[in-house]
């Protein structure tokens, strides 16, 4: 009986692992556009090697990706929005400024070539191309960019896809994210409280559509403020989201400022910044979510989760 029971369990065992393996070997292929042009200033995540023209960030997601048949392809070239999209299945964005234009010299004087601006029309494609199915994700300085490009409310398109707009930051520091909705993403599954070192953004516009995953705890216990500097002095805002555009997935998280991120160079930048094996999943799950490698709830919950947060504009915060 014993031997028959563990004859069984060896058999379930094997089954197990071949169905594991059968799921990995249906995983349709994909085909990634990492876009980091940043008229102004470079983020060191998306700072160009002269060499191989990779970018820590492109570096740190190709590894990531590497057992998931996803391909990444950085370009800082805004024309190619004009070209054919369909032979992407998302589009990843850590970018600055005016989309439209924006004063390439800052890239000059470090050795890069000249880089294009996205036009009005590749704008358009890119929304067009999300609306129809595609995936997009943006981290950090995603919300620090824009268009001028409106929609029939005046509103930007851009801020609306992403879905919030940056006002400022303060210095760096250790902070909290309260996690709201684990839904599956596994980064944030028995993680009710996230406190990490990083260049926290105080954001505005925030599109109400958008379902809130993490805020950013800006109150103690004793009710006191728990960030440094007055930007923060605000109810807890969204920082980690997901919203339906069309067809399309979007995404983001206010992580990811630096270089030292995604990629491990020295003890006292782990222990920083923490460990790249830990950090970069927190963006590559939300860069599966976008391409349909998992589902999880999307309902709006932007008034339950951060009820007043749309509050603070221009007139309280000036960059």
């Amino acid at each position: 009986m014993k031997r028959r029971v563990f004859l069984s369990c060896v058999t379930m065992v094997a089954f197990l692992g071949l169905c594991s393996f059968l799921n990995a070997q249906d995983v349709k292929p994909a085909k990634i556009l990492l876009f980091s042009r940043s008229p102004g200033f470079q983020h060191g995540p998306v700072n160009v090697n002269l060499k191989d023209k990779t970018t820590p960030a492109g570096r740190a997601l190709t590894a990531y990706f590497e057992d998931k048949k996803v391909e990444i392809i950085e370009t800082k070239d805004g024309s190619i929005f004009e070209g054919d999209l369909s032979q992407y299945d998302g589009f990843i964005f850590c970018t600055v400024n005016n989309l439209l234009t924006g004063d390439d010299s800052n890239a000059n004087k470090e050795g890069f070539s000249p880089d294009k601006p996205m036009t009005e029309k590749g704008l358009r494609n890119l929304i067009a191309a999300i609306q129809s199915g595609k995936g997009f994700m943006g981290w950090h300085n995603t919300t620090d960019t824009y268009s001028t490009v409106k929609d029939e409310d005046g509103k930007d398109i851009f801020t609306n896809l992403i879905g919030a707009r940056f006002i400022t930051h303060g210095a760096e520091q250790t902070a909290s994210l309260t996690t709201v909705d684990a839904g599956n993403f596994p980064f944030l599954k028995d993680a009710p409280e996230i406190t990490v070192w990083e260049e926290w953004y105080a954001m505005k516009n925030f599109n109400p559509d958008m379902h809130v995953l993490q805020v950013q705890k800006t109150k103690k216990e004793d009710g006191s403020w728990a960030m440094q500097g007055g930007e923060y002095n605000r109810v807890p805002f969204p920082t980690t989201w997901i919203r339906i555009e069309g067809k399309g997935r979007v995404a983001y998280t206010s992580f990811g400022h630096s270089e030292h991120y995604f990629e491990e160079r020295n003890p006292r930048d782990v222990e920083r910044w923490g460990k790249a094996e830990v950090n970069v999943p927190r963006i590559g799950q939300l860069i599966e979510w976008t391409i349909g490698r998992f589902d999880t709830d999307t309902t709006p919950n932007f008034d339950k989760v951060a009820p007043g947060a749309g509050e603070k504009d221009d007139r309280e915060y000036k960059r």
